[in-house]
């Protein structure tokens, strides 16, 4: 929004410059017209979940047996077995987001050698 009202360039070359659809920029740019520049305008009221998954009933069974988690309705579990779970979970979280920066890394990499 702002390269748009600080420089001549033209709602075609933003959008291509920043892969956003020009009638996307023009509603950013109104929005920011309208509320005085005000740059909180943009900032989102809502916190929302990262989380893809917003029901969990509808999760597949095969993605519990490849995430290695045990589907139970049993609610009446004891504190030792679920402070296994809990830790056997937060080690795989762990190794996820391990796997997730690695990879993310290596995806940098690889777009600078593509340059």
């Amino acid at each position: 929004v702002k390269d748009y009202l600080n420089t001549e360039k033209t709602y075609a070359e933003i959008s291509e410059e920043y892969h956003v659809s020009s009638s996307t920029l023009t509603k950013w740019v109104k929005k920011y017209e309208e509320s005085g520049y005000d740059e909180d305008v943009f900032k989102t009221r809502k916190s929302k979940s990262k989380s893809i998954i917003s029901d969990f009933s509808k999760v597949p069974p095969i993605i519990y047996e490849k995430a290695g988690i045990e589907r139970s309705n049993n609610y009446n579990e004891d504190i030792t077995s679920i402070k296994r779970k809990l830790s056997m979970y937060e080690k795989s979280l762990l190794e996820k987001e391990l796997e997730n920066q690695l990879l993310r890394e290596q995806n940098e990499i690889l777009k600078k050698n593509l340059k």
